[in-house]
């Protein structure tokens, strides 16, 4: 089969500058290549053929496979780019095999099944004559015939269609060329995220003659990023953000805050007694704990705030556009006595408490994560307390407190918890 391998090479203009002596005869050139394009080898009944097209694209620096017939013979295409000893593209280099054993029926078929089994359509658009041709591929990903397509911009998402149209239209006059990603409505009603690729291509003249492009559905391959980058900022369990958001926003927040002359204030919290419900209840309804929590901090705090999760029962939350240290206290008491009702899990009345430290920009810190392990050591000072408390960076009002017992939380009490009663001290760092 190799030894029936026809090459070629082109010049950027692909114009052709060598080809074997097998080539050569199928074409019936004599010894001369003046004057003849790649266009002149594969000629077909399209004059933007995917052959043609391929050339293109290897001129961006594509390598592309794919199979083709020409002159009603099979040919396995294999097209890429031609570079020089710099590393620069200076043409295309071609080889075709014959595949002579492909029956008739699949040798008219098998680029459009390709192209339909992998969600791509090819299309041209003659700009001296008009007229639009478009693939079987592309018919299918439209859900439409190839005749019945008089415009792909028919086609855009009615709700990006003048971006979609606004945005192309930059790129062709400034380059002639684009690629972009955008919504289609199809002619079936489905909605898909496509890759729209687009180059022109010129005569001698310098004239453009005519557009190629190429559509790539890519819904999964978005739905698959979209979740990769949720994982990355978001906390598997709860969904809610997790370090790697909160100090993107933090960086945010103490920004605004130092232009602005503002305050931002991290509370760091910490479930008190959490492990006795997990020994107590099991794995199972502590995550279901674990998750309440974080929609009941989300419902004690403004929507300008971020509630995060750490990792295990630990939460933080930023609270943003504060005008003084006190301010953020009043934010930590809230959340503090929110916790005096009991959770109800599966059916069970869970009552747990919370240590909280409490971190200000720019008194406390000046960085993200500085805020962030100053606020993790005053929840720690509390925890060293007996939990449930609220204890200020830096500040002189370090606060404890615990509800007056009633007999809803006597007996919701998470099983290790020691007796305690209520009262308020003070004291420095």
């Amino acid at each position: 089969m190799h030894d029936q391998a026809l090459v070629w090479n082109t010049d950027t203009n692909l114009q052709v500058t060598s080809l074997t002596a097998r080539l050569r005869n199928l074409v019936g050139l004599g010894s001369t290549t003046s004057g003849l394009s790649a266009s002149d080898l594969w000629r077909t009944d399209e004059p933007l053929g995917s052959v043609v097209v391929a050339h293109h694209w290897a001129l961006d620096g594509e390598s592309l496979s794919f199979e083709s017939s020409i002159r009603d013979t099979p040919y396995h295409f294999e097209i890429e780019p031609l570079y020089d000893t710099a590393g620069a593209i200076v043409g295309v280099c071609g080889r075709a095999v014959p595949n002579a054993g492909l029956g008739a029926r699949f040798r008219a078929d098998v680029a459009g099944v390709a192209e339909r089994s992998a969600g791509i359509g090819t299309w041209s658009e003659d700009l001296r004559a008009g007229g639009l041709s478009i693939s079987d591929g592309l018919a299918t990903l439209l859900g439409t015939d190839r005749g019945s397509v008089a415009s792909l911009r028919d086609f855009d998402h009615p709700d990006e269609r003048d971006v979609t149209a606004r945005e192309i239209a930059a790129m062709l006059r400034e380059e002639h060329a684009y690629t972009h990603d955008h919504r289609i409505l199809c002619e079936n009603g489905r909605i898909r995220m496509v890759r729209e690729r687009v180059r022109a291509l010129y005569d001698d003249r310098g004239l453009p003659f005519a557009r190629i492009g190429t559509l790539v559905d890519i819904t999964e391959f978005k739905l698959r990023e979209a979740e990769l980058a949720e994982l990355a900022h978001y906390d598997a369990l709860t969904r809610l953000p997790n370090r790697t958001l909160l100090e993107e926003r933090l960086a945010t927040a103490v920004s605004r805050s130092g232009r602005y002359d503002l305050r931002c204030a991290v509370l760091f919290i910490d479930l008190d007694d959490f492990k006795a419900v997990n020994d107590s209840h099991g794995h199972a309804l502590g995550d279901r704990l674990i998750n309440s929590v974080g929609e009941h901090l989300t419902r004690h705090v403004r929507p300008t705030d971020t509630v995060s999760r750490l990792g295990g029962d630990e939460f933080v939350v930023l609270i943003e556009d504060l005008m003084s240290d006190e301010a953020a206290l009043d934010a930590a008491r809230k959340i503090l006595h929110s916790f005096d009702r009991p959770f109800t899990i599966d059916g069970r009345r869970i009552a747990i408490s919370a240590s909280i430290g409490v971190a200000t920009f720019p008194r406390c810190a000046n960085t993200p994560s500085g805020l962030i392990d100053r606020a993790d050591r005053e929840m720690y000072a509390v925890k060293r307390n007996g939990g449930r408390g609220v204890k200020l960076a830096n500040g002189d009002r370090f606060e404890k407190e615990t509800p007056t017992p009633t007999a809803e939380n006597a007996a919701c009490a998470a099983p290790s918890s020691p007796a305690r009663h209520r009262f308020a001290t003070h004291a420095s760092t």
